[in-house]
C-alpha cells in the first residue's frame, strides 16, 4: 500500500495491525516495527534494557518521517514566500518599495 507524500511503504496490513493491537495513533509506516516490538515487550515484562535493538530500530524509522515531513512542509513555506514575493512585485509594478540609492 503506497501512503501519497511519503516515501516509504506500508508494510503492514490493516489486519496485521488490528490483530496486534497496534493504537490508531501508531498505525503508519513503521507499525511493521512496532508490532515485534510490543511483542517483545510483553514478552520481557517492559525492562528497559530488553528489546533495545527492535526499539531504536523503530525509533529511527518514526524520526526519519518526522524529518521527512519537516522537509516537504519547509518547501511548501519556501514555495509559499516565493508567491507571496512575485504577488508584492506584481501588484508593485515591478518597482522595489526602497529605492536603491547611486552608492549602494
Amino acid at each position: 500500500m503506497e501512503v501519497p507524500g511519503s516515501s516509504k511503504k506500508m508494510i503492514a496490513t490493516q489486519e496485521e495491525m488490528v490483530a496486534a493491537k497496534v493504537p490508531l495513533g501508531y498505525r503508519d509506516q513503521c507499525a511493521h516495527l512496532l508490532i515485534p516490538l510490543n511483542k517483545c515487550r510483553q514478552a520481557e515484562f517492559f525492562l528497559p534494557w530488553k528489546c533495545e535493538d527492535e526499539r531504536h530500530v523503530y525509533e529511527k524509522c518514526e524520526y526519519e518521517l518526522v524529518m521527512e515531513r519537516m522537509l516537504a512542509m519547509q518547501k511548501i513555506r519556501e514555495e509559499e514566500a516565493k508567491a507571496k514575493q512575485n504577488k508584492l512585485q506584481e501588484k508593485n509594478g515591478g518597482v522595489p518599495l526602497i529605492p536603491k540609492t547611486a552608492n549602494a
